[in-house]
């Protein structure tokens, strides 16, 4: 039998399929990803020779292409560059929550999320932060955005009621819910500014070194 002219599955296809497995399970599992896509997983493997790892940066790659920033707007400030960063990074996770976990275990790799890192880093770095600055810098950043993007994802309710009369927690929570909008995006651009604030001080040498101990 004459093999086919085109290939039956891309690369894209596998990525595209391996995010709905994500998407819908909150895991990836080769095995399974093959049979949702009709093929044995060695077919699966003949176009990811890299395995899971491959996969993972495949999905990074399709929630961070075209999404993070890879230029920078003319005259745009570093606070305003890195508020933009920080947002549209957060847009593209916040909508696959589920996918934050696989992420976060892994070394980013992939060449377009790499590019997005390497000019915030740049950014920072004309603005006057040091070099273990900047990598401090984007640490928090890092943590602060893929956080929040697991909070787009959680529960309405994310505290339950104390059942304790006078609760402040619960309070809280009430008059919160009261609020219009999405609870999780105004945290997010809460802390986002008060992160923003605090990176200013770094920068400026107005907040202290860390130490490194607890």
């Amino acid at each position: 039998m004459a093999r086919p002219t085109t290939p039956l599955l891309s690369r894209g296809q596998i990525f595209a399929a391996a995010l709905a497995q994500v998407d819908a399970t909150g895991a990836l599992a080769l095995p399974r990803l093959a049979r949702d896509l009709g093929v044995s997983t060695s077919s699966l493997y003949h176009h990811v020779k890299g395995g899971r790892e491959e996969v993972v940066e495949g999905i990074r790659g399709l929630l961070t292409e075209g999404s993070m920033p890879t230029s920078r707007h003319e005259d745009e400030g570093w606070r305003e560059f890195t508020h933009r960063w920080a947002v549209q990074y957060r847009a593209a996770f916040a909508a696959h929550p589920a996918a934050v976990p696989l992420m976060t275990a892994q070394t980013v790799a992939h060449p377009a999320t790499l590019a997005s890192y390497e000019l915030l880093a740049e950014v920072l770095h004309e603005a006057g932060f040091g070099d273990e600055e900047v990598l401090h810098a984007v640490t928090v950043l890092d943590c602060f955005v893929l956080g929040s993007a697991l909070d787009a994802g959680a529960p309405v309710d994310v505290w339950a009621d104390t059942g304790r009369p006078g609760s402040t927690l619960s309070r809280a929570v009430r008059a919160t819910q009261l609020q219009p909008g999405d609870r999780s995006l105004r945290s997010f651009q809460l802390g986002l500014r008060s992160l923003l604030a605090g990176l200013d001080e770094l920068r400026t040498g107005r907040l202290p070194a860390a130490t490194g101990r607890a």
